[in-house]
């Protein structure tokens, strides 16, 4: 039974058929959804009431036209205000609905799009969903297609609504190696689990020693540190928002021993991870 305070992780399995990339629904919330994570990426779009979403232990607003995006490395608690109820359209998706040119722009960045204000959009974003509403019910000929076209006009207007065009920018100017890219949209799902720099590599369908090379190259720092740095950023986060013992965070955020996930952790942020759960029941 997992223990209360413990985020729960919500699978593929649960939510999305084997046979399908996505699966959306019309939710009433009307209570706390505790703290939890999940392993496809989840779109929410409020169509009335007021809440909180508690996204890597920073708080956001709720209302209606609130538009946020979560990856698999996000976690989170929603819930309305005292005496209101949330109606929202959640649409959860794998990421082979995104198109080569949107897993660019987002990969890195979509913990950037957790609270997008679309009320001036809030038209047209609500006749996006319920297309891929109407399409999830009927799945005519092309059905995919459809909800495909849909998803990505709803990406690019929270990219729109947000800096996401001067990061567009910067990646024109400053372009990623592709072959990277594809190897950092494995590591942003997995950096939890256990996978090695070979395993990274033969996503990019590169050599693991001109792999480790070009991702050095492009990212600016060691294949190693770039994944230790993930874990240990996720970890913090955890320790803030939640009551997650220390040991069970230390192996939830993908290390293997306490001890070198403290030391690695007050090297990283100048403080143990103790010390910053202190800080927050302070």
């Amino acid at each position: 039974m997992r223990r209360k305070n413990q985020p729960e992780r919500l699978t593929s399995e649960r939510f999305i058929h084997p046979s399908a990339s996505f699966h959306i629904y019309v939710q009433h919330v009307d209570r706390l959804c505790e703290l939890h994570w999940h392993e496809f990426y989840e779109l929410c779009f409020v169509l009335s009431g007021n809440g909180l979403n508690v996204v890597n232990g920073i708080t956001y607003e709720l209302r209606p036209g609130s538009l946020f995006l979560l990856t698999p490395a996000d976690f989170h608690e929603i819930g309305p205000l005292a005496h209101e109820s949330l109606h929202l359209f959640n649409l959860v998706f794998s990421d082979d609905l995104f198109s080569e040119e949107l897993k660019t722009l987002f990969f890195q960045e979509a913990g950037d799009y957790q609270n997008a204000d679309m009320a001036d959009r809030f038209t047209a974003i609500e006749a996006e969903f319920r297309l891929i509403w109407e399409e999830s019910q009927h799945l005519k000929l092309g059905h995919k297609i459809i909800v495909k076209g849909s998803l990505e006009r709803i990406l690019l207007y929270i990219a729109r609504a947000t800096s996401a065009a001067k990061r567009q920018e910067d990646t024109i100017a400053h372009p990623k190696h592709p072959d990277v890219q594809r190897a950092l949209l494995y590591i942003h799902h997995h950096f939890r689990e256990g996978f090695s720099l070979e395993d990274a590599a033969k996503q990019a369908g590169l050599a693991p020693n001109y792999f480790s090379l070009v991702f050095r190259k492009t990212t600016g720092i060691p294949f190693q540190t770039y994944v230790q740095n993930l874990r240990l950023k996720f970890a913090k986060s955890l320790l803030i928002s939640s009551n997650y013992p220390i040991t069970e965070i230390c192996y939830a955020s993908g290390f293997h021993t306490l001890t070198h996930f403290e030391r690695v952790f007050k090297q990283r942020f100048g403080q143990t991870p103790r010390m910053v759960q202190k800080m927050r029941d302070s």
